[in-house]
């Protein structure tokens, strides 16, 4: 049961580094280019990859990427120049967010076991947050 909605709700999720991204490899380094230089063109991203890649290639990957609404673009003469329309630490809390809250309310059950084996890797600050972030929704909730 728990398999069968890892396949079918988190098909396009790759987990690297403990780490989901909804994101492709190449997408992904892509993303990290930008999210590091602030924008670029793709001459200037497919150069940063390093990789033997042909233009229309990354072209293509910086074009999914805008319809995606990950990236914005302003025309440049010929081309284009794309910009980051979310942070990187902003893009992984959304996408731990929707991969958590998709779990709760699948499997409670499969979610409060495993959240009971991450506790015991945090640190006792995290865990005082967490208690504060837990106390916090419990009083609002009795007003």
């Amino acid at each position: 049961m728990v398999l069968e909605f890892f396949k079918k709700g988190f098909k396009s999720l790759k987990f690297k580094k403990d780490k989901p991204t909804p994101l492709g490899d190449l997408e992904e380094k892509v993303m990290n280019i930008l999210w590091e230089r602030g924008d670029g063109t793709v001459r200037e991203v497919r150069e940063e990859l390093k990789e033997d890649l042909a233009h229309t290639t990354v072209m293509t990957i910086l074009d999914r990427l805008y319809k995606k609404g990950l990236l914005k673009r302003i025309k440049e003469g010929k081309s284009y120049r794309y910009f980051p329309l979310i942070s990187k630490e902003d893009f992984e809390k959304k996408v731990a967010e929707k991969v958590i809250t998709d779990i709760i309310k699948s499997h409670p059950e499969t979610a409060i076991a495993a959240f009971e084996g991450a506790i015991e890797k945090l640190s006792d600050e995290e865990i005082k947050r967490l208690k504060e972030l837990i106390d916090e929704k419990t009083r609002d909730e009795k007003k």
